[in-house]
């Protein structure tokens, strides 16, 4: 038989359970908690340690590959090791062979090899000056030089002879000029304080010519203009060349390179003369006129 319960019994049972739980917390709606913004410096963080790490395995992994190459290649190769122990060492030389026509301020500097080379070097402006052209030139003459790109040998004869560092190389090209065809390099040229646009140019043979030219406010020089530059070199006056660089320098300079001649006083004379005379005729018109 199923009990039947009536509404007394329910409420008592009711507060017989709710003596034994005892009192209860209302329930309340709670804020629930909110999802942070994800923080922008950790990827940072992540992708700078990456590129460390990256740049570090990258320095070993090239100093590992210069160690290898360094030592077993001298070892192989003796006649390469004893031609590289015997090159003579660059010595000062007396720099009175070459002169920059126009530049009467240019800077000088001469060095030779007991082998029979020797490079002359002239400098005219100043590099940190972005407001004026900025030439570096220099010939070689005897002596082994080594095969290698005109990239190559700007970077190398940048840093050596100004303390110069090739930031980025451009495009390449060639122009005539008064000892033949020239080649040529866009490179940027940089020091600790400066950064300028130039071009380096170079011409092969016994008589070698190699150097760059900045053009003012970070542009670069036109062609006409590197032309011009190496139309500038000129020999000393009274030094004996040898045979290839006499040779050269017996070249006629280019006509549109060739300074204007200046303007002597014989022709200016009877100018003054023939305006004296005008004078001396107003004068005496002027008194007989009433």
């Amino acid at each position: 038989m199923r009990a039947e319960f009536d509404d007394g019994a329910l409420t008592r049972a009711g507060r017989r359970l709710a003596g034994d739980l005892g009192p209860a917390e209302p329930l309340l709606p709670r804020e629930l908690p909110r999802r942070r913004p994800a923080s922008r410096a950790r990827p940072v963080a992540r992708t700078l340690g990456a590129t460390a790490m990256i740049a570090l395995l990258s320095l070993l992994a090239r100093e590992q590959r210069g160690a290898v190459a360094e030592g077993p290649a001298a070892a192989a190769d003796p006649a390469l090791a004893e031609r590289v122990a015997a090159t003579p060492a660059w010595l000062p030389a007396a720099a009175d062979r070459y002169r920059l026509a126009e530049a009467p301020a240019a800077r000088a500097a001469s060095r030779s090899r007991g082998d029979g080379g020797r490079e002359d070097r002239l400098a005219a402006g100043d590099f940190a000056s972005i407001d004026t052209p900025y030439l570096d030139l220099g010939v070689s003459e005897g002596g082994e030089e080594p095969v290698t790109t005109l990239y190559v040998s700007l970077v190398r004869r940048a840093a050596e002879t100004e303390g110069l560092a090739v930031t980025r190389s451009g495009e390449r090209g060639q122009v005539a000029t008064r000892f033949g065809m020239a080649e040529t390099l866009d490179a940027t040229l940089a020091d600790a304080g400066t950064r300028r646009a130039c071009t380096a140019f170079r011409l092969g043979g016994p008589f070698r010519v190699e150097g760059w030219l900045c053009a003012p406010l970070g542009l670069l020089p036109e062609a006409q203009a590197v032309a011009c530059a190496i139309d500038r070199l000129q020999a000393a006056p009274g030094v004996i060349l040898p045979a290839a660089a006499a040779a050269a320098l017996a070249q006629p300079r280019l006509p549109a390179c060739a300074p204007p001649e200046p303007a002597t006083t014989a022709s200016t004379a009877p100018g003054k003369r023939r305006a004296r005379h005008n004078a001396a005729g107003l004068r005496q018109s002027a008194q007989a006129s009433p």
